[in-house]
């Protein structure tokens, strides 16, 4: 059966969660560093909530899924410690360092992967594995063909969200609201939800074009336990508890009483809980416009909707928790009561000497009918074994005095829970200073941008996309000549239907002699390492710690790049076990999403002509076409230090990179000369990106 996974933002929320149904209930903490927000737990709540939920026979699980800098893997180590301590039963990740680390702070406690590990082939479920995750959360951008695909042959259990709000951009590789909007990282879970605003898209404006629908597979749970997944999940830790009431109690039913939701609770979870409708357009296949269609108006005030639901769950127990009973008496013996539940929780209790009245006493089915009665409690009585001699009278309030005790004895162990194992953090990672200036690395986007003129600035690296270099190179003579490197810039996402078109890529690009691969996924290194290919790490791996630096090197990467959310102090504070790039020029890229954005909108795609979308504020966003007709979407500014060499040099860097997307190739040479020193030249709407504030 499948386990259902509710979220939570308050206390309040987890009893609406755990009385209508849900296996396991997942929350977080409120940590400042981490990522403040409203519907995040203290620690008094938090250990509250678990104790709550031990009780009640459903999981807890914290999460911890934001990145952490150097300064949050302390607070994230110990609130970790105190979950565990507390009882939880699993941790949610997605910081490379802190669950490398996490394996030796806690090395019994199971780790999940957060949805931001960006899973979509059965590659990154192999990549997750080999983090010592025990589950991770597919993406929600795949179609069900392809989770079946994954989770028949998954080495680790799957997890798939099954409702509530998605984001048009790929979990993990949305920084929009780090780069565009105050600096509030989806990354750090302070999203202000930038992409639902209004933008105009081919010159006029449409309404909230990013703005998708709740995600809604309500009809397909069947299949998904078919499949072999094992986790249906429930997203919403933001939203109010009675929406977690109301989508937990629905979801459950389907689940074990395979019974849907009517036509009228349907209705009701559309109107009343989701902003801007329900959809299942990635799971069958049909992904495209109708999965930004907002929901109509409402028809009716929710108000008494929302206060019959609360109702419903603060006012009594779901009785969920299974108990058998067992009965003893004999004459001239106390009579023995006991109790187990399916957790392995026994009780005993003696109770009175029955009377033996020499005639017809209290009988088994009295004894049955007394204990049977749990209502209240979170106890489900299913089944009373008596052994009764005859003649023996017992009063009914002794029965029931029998059953609080024993109740109450199986609750207090309920609440207990095993001793955490503690383990010993390896040693700080050792800082490799390079040997010699950084090296001068450019990454083009398009095949006009190689060029003479550019080969003629000796960059030591040239990144160049996969699909441009196997269709014929473009013109990368001239720089092979002067002793550049070429490296195989590899697509962002890869699904699972795509992966053996990548390893014909990779077979194809290992053909024309490039040995090396950018790659902005875990889920890529076992196809390239396959190919022979040795790795470089790409800002989509968000590498913000020291301690994922030394991961990936013990992984085998040559370089790794910093993460462009980070503060250029920050980046250069990093212990640089890893030879490490920072990209210092260019439009970093703010989104990449499973859509054609322009498709959605003008009902035609246009991926060969350059295309942007503009903001309420005017803000123009270049948007280019991304492998298998997707989209990622650049920043409005072009993040430019050149004025500023302090920011980078100095900082124990191994590679300055220029991303060149929009730029022409005359720009590209005059941006190149600058960052040599050779003229004065400064871009049209350039920024300090986040390399100044920061955004994690």
């Amino acid at each position: 059966m499948l386990e259902l996974l509710a979220p939570a933002g308050s206390m309040e929320a987890v009893i609406a969660a755990v009385q209508n149904g849900a296996d396991t209930v997942y929350m977080a903490e409120r940590l400042t560093a981490l990522g403040s927000h409203e519907h995040e737990f203290d620690r008094d709540a938090m250990a509250q909530s678990i104790r709550y939920c031990r009780m009640r026979g459903c999981k807890t699980a914290v999460s911890i899924s934001a990145l952490c800098t150097d300064g949050d893997i302390d607070r994230a180590l110990e609130l970790a410690q105190f979950a565990a301590r507390a009882g939880t039963d699993a941790l949610i990740v997605r910081d490379v360092g802190l669950t490398d680390l996490l394996h030796r702070a806690l090395p019994d406690m199971p780790l999940w992967g957060d949805v931001r590990l960006g899973v979509t082939s059965l590659e990154g479920a192999v990549a997750a594995s080999a983090l010592g995750l025990s589950r991770v959360a597919l993406a929600p951008e795949l179609t069900m063909e392809q989770i079946a695909s994954i989770a028949k042959s998954s080495p680790i259990e799957t997890a798939v969200y099954v409702h509530g709000p998605v984001c048009v951009a790929h979990s993990g590789q949305c920084y929009m609201g780090a780069l565009a909007h105050e600096h509030n990282s989806d990354n750090c879970m302070r999203c202000t939800e930038p992409c639902r605003g209004r933008f105009s898209l081919g010159g006029r404006m449409d309404e909230h074009p990013l703005s998708m629908a709740d995600v809604y597979l309500m009809d397909h749970l069947e299949a998904l336990e078919t499949m072999g997944v094992t986790a249906a999940v429930i997203e919403g830790r933001s939203r109010k508890p009675e929406y977690v009431a109301y989508a937990t109690k629905l979801y459950s039913h389907a689940i074990r009483e395979k019974v849907l939701p009517t036509e009228e609770e349907k209705h009701d979870l559309l109107y009343a809980f989701s902003a801007t409708g329900l959809s299942d357009g990635y799971y069958t296949g049909e992904a495209g416009p109708g999965m930004f269609a907002p929901a109509p108006e409402a028809d009716r005030t929710p108000s008494r909707f929302f206060s019959d639901i609360r109702k419903n769950y603060m006012s009594g127990e779901l009785r969920r928790v299974p108990v058998k009973f067992y009965v003893v008496m004999k004459p001239g013996q106390p009579a023995l009561f006991a109790a187990e539940d399916g957790r392995g929780n026994h009780a005993a209790f003696k109770g009175y000497e029955p009377i033996d009245l020499g005639r017809q006493g209290v009988s088994g089915d009295r004894v049955r009918e007394i204990l049977y009665r749990t209502g209240g409690t979170p106890f489900n009585c299913t089944g009373v074994n008596c052994a009764i001699e005859p003649n023996l009278d017992y009063p009914d309030e002794a029965i029931e005095e029998a059953r609080r005790e024993l109740l109450n004895q199986i609750a207090d162990k309920a609440r207990e829970h095993r001793a955490v194992t503690e383990g010993t953090l390896p040693p700080k990672p050792e800082d490799r200073q390079p040997e010699g200036p950084p090296k001068l690395i450019i990454q083009v986007t398009r095949p006009e941008q190689i060029t003479p003129e550019l080969a003629a600035m000796d960059p030591d690296y040239l990144y160049v996309p996969a699909e441009i270099l196997a269709a014929g190179g473009g013109a990368t003579a001239p720089f092979l000549e002067r002793g550049t490197q070429i490296v195989a810039a590899l697509p962002r996402v890869i699904s699972e239907a795509e992966s053996p078109v990548l390893r014909e890529l990779l077979a194809a690009l290992r053909a024309r002699g490039i040995g090396q691969a950018l790659i902005n996924n875990l889920g890529l290194l076992p196809s390239v390492r396959q190919a022979g290919m040795e790795l470089r790490g790409d800002l989509g791996l968000n590498v913000a710690n020291s301690w994922t630096l030394k991961f990936l090197s013990r992984g085998g990467f040559r370089s790794v790049t910093a993460s462009g959310e980070l503060t250029a102090r920050q980046i250069g504070a990093l212990i640089k076990s890893a030879d490490t790039e920072m990209v210092v020029y260019g439009r970093l890229p703010v989104m990449v999403t499973e859509h054609c954005i322009i498709r959605n909108s003008a009902a035609r795609c246009s991926c060969a002509t350059p295309t942007s979308m503009s903001d309420a504020f005017g803000s123009v966003y270049p948007v280019e076409k991304e492998f298998g007709c997707r989209n990622t979407v650049y920043d409005a500014r072009k993040t430019f230090l050149a004025d500023h060499p302090e920011t980078y040099t100095g900082v124990g860097l191994w590679g300055l990179r220029l991303l060149f997307t929009t730029e022409s190739p005359r720009e590209c040479v005059q941006i190149t000369a600058r960052y040599k020193g050779r003229n004065d030249y400064l871009p049209i709407n350039a920024s300090r990106g986040a390399y100044q504030k920061g955004a994690l």
